[in-house]
């Protein structure tokens, strides 16, 4: 407990000014801003994919993915499969696995590599785990967006309705904002692409990002008290709750991405550990938007209120008198 304590201490934000607060989350977003806008604007992964801020998955571009467990080189199995629209060839974790991801194919072309692969290889030699219509691929791809702009949009009302005022709001908001652009970024720059699961942690990750940063302008806003000891008290129970979660995050994407080194009869878990992958970057950014970007926003807010209510000289009289009772 006394580490703990301790620990709360060494990290006081309050001792440091606003600004040098603010400074840090907007440096890393305006970064990671940057690094979406070069995503965009260079050329996709995939001849068929459009251009996006981030590497989208088969999930939204279409295409067919193989895999085979063979001792065939990568160059050897481009080289075979040169008549279709190869556009990668990898190696999974499993053994000697290989994947080989195709592009959007005619149903005719389907069928001759389904008879390729039949002919080539052994029953159980090969599995076609996902195949996805480019058609079908672009309603998900606008599907997602919609329901990330939506999920932000609900989450507006009732943040504008819980507080009904202005700037705590706008800070929650904008905090939840720079979660899910730094979190996207961040997959960007490890080459993770967007796929049904990522866009479900992205969703999830805006709960997240609310339900800590609420918890600090409900006590706040709400609570009476030191303006500092109250940022205080609500840090300690936030980063709790957050480590709690990174906890259980990181436990999952332990699990489903080295469960296959226990036993030959597990596999790796693809989409668990995309999710675990982002919700981790975006937890990791919810403690420095919470406690730097939101926390040092509230305070600029709450004391710009207080000298407008009492004035300058009263505001540093009161401050005065709580560090004397401290010292005492």
């Amino acid at each position: 407990m006394k580490e703990r304590e301790s620990l709360f201490e060494k990290v006081d934000i309050t001792k440091y000014p606003v600004k040098k607060l603010i400074a840090i989350p907007l440096i890393l977003l305006l970064i990671s801003l940057i690094v979406l806008t070069y995503t965009y604007v260079q050329p996709p992964v995939y001849p068929h994919s459009p251009h996006s801020p981030v590497h989208l998955g088969m999930d939204f571009i279409g295409g067919t993915m193989v895999k085979i467990r063979t001792d065939e080189t990568s160059e050897a199995l481009t080289a075979k499969f040169a008549a279709f629209p190869v556009e990668l060839v990898g190696k999974t974790d499993v053994g000697n696995e290989k994947i080989i991801r195709f592009g959007p194919m005619s149903e005719s072309q389907k069928e001759e590599l389904e008879n390729m692969l039949d002919n080539q290889y052994e029953p159980g030699q090969y599995e076609i785990p996902k195949s996805m219509n480019p058609v079908f691929g672009e309603q998900f791809r606008k599907q997602a967006v919609r329901a990330v702009i939506i999920a932000f949009f609900l989450m507006a009302i009732v943040v504008f309705v819980v507080f009904r005022t202005v700037i705590p709001p706008l800070a929650v908001i904008f905090a939840a904002f720079s979660d899910i652009v730094i979190a996207v970024a961040c997959m960007d720059v490890i080459g993770m692409e967007l796929s049904l699961g990522t866009v479900a942690a992205l969703l999830m990750l805006i709960g997240y990002s609310v339900d800590s940063n609420i918890l600090l302008t409900t006590n706040l806003l709400r609570k009476k008290g030191d303006l500092n000891e109250k940022i205080r008290n609500a840090m300690k129970t936030g980063i709790t709750m957050t480590s709690t979660t990174l906890s259980a995050v990181f436990a999952m994407f332990f699990v489903s991405s080295s469960i296959h080194l226990f036993s030959t009869h597990f596999a790796p878990i693809p989409m668990l550990r995309d999710i675990s992958i982002v919700l981790l970057f975006g937890l990791v950014m919810d403690l420095m938007n919470t406690w730097l970007l939101n926390a040092g926003i509230l305070r600029w807010y709450l004391e710009k209120k207080e000298r407008k209510k009492y004035g300058k000289r009263s505001v540093k009289r009161g401050v005065e008198k709580v560090r004397k009772k401290v010292k005492a």
